[in-house]
């Protein structure tokens, strides 16, 4: 029923704004942040692949489901932490070349996906055939690519020592939360973070429904699945192409500046979505397409920018757990909230009439923010 998919998907963004902070907490304590990502992603792949003999059974689905979130809650926050504190000062603008591969692995899965399911030839079962395989190429990608324990650990050493500290036990952990939370820049990307996330969790759960409904409307059902294909192609080039120049637009904005950039252009895509109409011509396609292409940009311009930015501004014994918590804002509290507001929304006005009004309401808190922060500039001290 659509109250059970709704709880089966709360599971995984309540579960990682619980777990998230503590795996990236755990790898700045140790600094075995390989170690910790190759084993949380593999017992992740385990868990996820156990899902498929537990389809007829709830109970035990929700909870390979939940077991599946614990463990791959590790797995993003680590990654781009563990590729971000690679880069020195000058390379770290190239952040998003390097992530842009992440997208197009997602955008490949996705288009296989649906043109698996579309295939009457191949059944649910199939998805997890591929996906048991491409996980064992990806661990063995973590094993050869990614950066050792040692090699984590010194640099922690090197990092600690340039910042006033000796060694890891001499860190004062709860001092260092204190003046983490207390940043009002790192409060502020937080923020905005959480912001997208609810944004796009809106979209994510409810754009899909409303483009089914449309075609199943027009009677194309027969097609839904490789058009829905076609709309994730501009999904990914959308994001591929925003990962690849972000580090170019930081140069010129600046990081802050691209976030604010990002977060005045998300009512825009709740506006494409709405402004389809009820037909299904080709100007709805265009529409669904360059709304596609249009959450891709945003959330890399945004998570690039957040990235970078709060790497350059915490403590460097705090990168792992920052990225964390950045990472649980987004899919913990963000998606959380978006699913939860979405869901009633759309119950209470429709999908589309919830698109408009959640654009309008972005706009109006963007120009209140705006009119906010010129009145503090004018009434600041000279």
């Amino acid at each position: 029923t659509h109250e059970e998919i709704g709880r089966l998907q709360a599971i995984r963004p309540i579960v990682t704004m619980i777990s998230a902070p503590f795996w990236g907490a755990l790898s700045d304590r140790t600094g075995k942040k390989k170690l910790i990502l190759i084993s949380t992603f593999l017992i992740s792949a385990i868990c996820r692949l156990s899902c498929a003999f537990f389809k007829d059974d709830m109970q035990q689905f929700a909870v390979a489901l939940c077991l599946t979130s614990v463990f791959y809650a590790a797995v993003t926050c680590l990654l781009d932490s563990i590729v971000v504190s690679s880069l020195n000062s000058k390379e770290r603008l190239n952040f998003g070349k390097l992530r842009l591969w992440g997208e197009l692995g997602n955008g490949i899965s996705s288009t296989l996906m649906m043109s698996v399911c579309s295939n009457e030839a191949y059944g649910f079962e199939h998805l997890f055939v591929v996906h048991g395989i491409t996980a064992a190429v990806a661990v063995v990608f973590m094993i050869l690519c990614t950066p050792s324990n040692q090699y984590n650990q010194n640099q922690a050493k090197q990092m600690t020592k340039a910042n006033g500290s000796c060694n890891n036990d001499t860190i004062d952990w709860r001092r260092s939360l204190l003046d983490v939370f207390t940043n009002a820049e790192i409060a502020s990307i937080l923020g905005a973070v959480a912001v997208t996330g609810c944004s796009i969790s809106v979209l994510e759960n409810f754009s899909y429904i409303n483009i089914k409904s449309l075609y199943k409307a027009h009677g194309q059902e027969n097609v839904l699945g490789q058009e829905i294909s076609m709309y994730r192609v501009f999904h990914t080039c959308g994001g591929m192409l925003t990962w690849y120049y972000s580090g170019t637009w930081q140069k010129k904005l600046g990081p802050n500046g691209v976030i604010i950039a990002s977060l005045c252009c998300v009512p825009l895509i709740f506006f494409l979505y709405a402004g389809v109409g009820d037909g299904l011509d080709v100007r709805t396609k265009i529409g669904f397409a360059m709304a596609e292409a249009t959450r891709s940009a945003i959330f890399a311009a945004m998570w690039s920018s957040a990235t970078i930015r709060v790497n350059m501004i915490c403590p460097p014994h705090m990168t792992a757990v920052l990225q964390a918590i950045m990472d649980a804002s987004y899919r913990g509290v963000g998606s959380t909230v978006g699913a939860y507001v979405g869901g009633f929304l759309c119950k209470k006005i429709g999908i589309a009439n919830t698109f408009t009004l959640i654009g309008k309401g972005f706009v109006s808190l963007l120009c209140g923010a705006l009119f906010l922060s010129s009145q503090m500039k004018l009434n600041a001290p000279k």
